[in-house]
């Protein structure tokens, strides 16, 4: 999975150097949608750990500015085979992540980030580590 976020942390930056994890491409100098509404949308369609998603949302997305996976709404960078999926909107694609969690996270119990990291939902060794670190900047 590749990484696309500005890395404005220097503590993440050298973790990210030191893994060789991130590419950074294209960023859209303004973000184009609001962490608060997608929260908002993921908290009405019951996403379970809203705290947790929104920071795969933001890391995946460099905070809703890499035009990658903006321009296909895709706020999880999730691919079919080697392409990057194409949503008609952004609430399509975490209506996409919450049949996705509803289909694999069955146990309410289990801490979210070890289910992420128990799945391998990264390939990065470290992105748990890195997604922790995710700041959530809300109006």
């Amino acid at each position: 999975m590749l990484f696309l976020f500005p890395v404005l942390d220097k503590k993440i930056q050298l973790l990210l150097s030191e893994k060789s994890l991130i590419r950074i491409i294209s960023i859209t100098p303004k973000p184009r949608i609001d962490a608060n509404d997608v929260i908002a949308y993921m908290d009405s369609i019951g996403i379970k750990h809203s705290e947790v998603v929104i920071k795969q949302a933001l890391l995946e997305t460099g905070h809703f500015r890499a035009r990658l996976l903006m321009d296909r709404n895709n706020l999880f960078a999730f691919r079919f085979t080697k392409h990057y999926m194409r949503f008609s909107h952004w609430k399509k694609s975490v209506d996409y992540y919450k049949n996705w969690q509803d289909k694999f996270y069955t146990n309410d119990k289990e801490d979210y980030y070890l289910f992420l990291k128990r799945i391998r939902y990264a390939r990065a060794k470290n992105y748990i580590n890195v997604l922790k670190q995710v700041r959530v900047r809300t109006n």
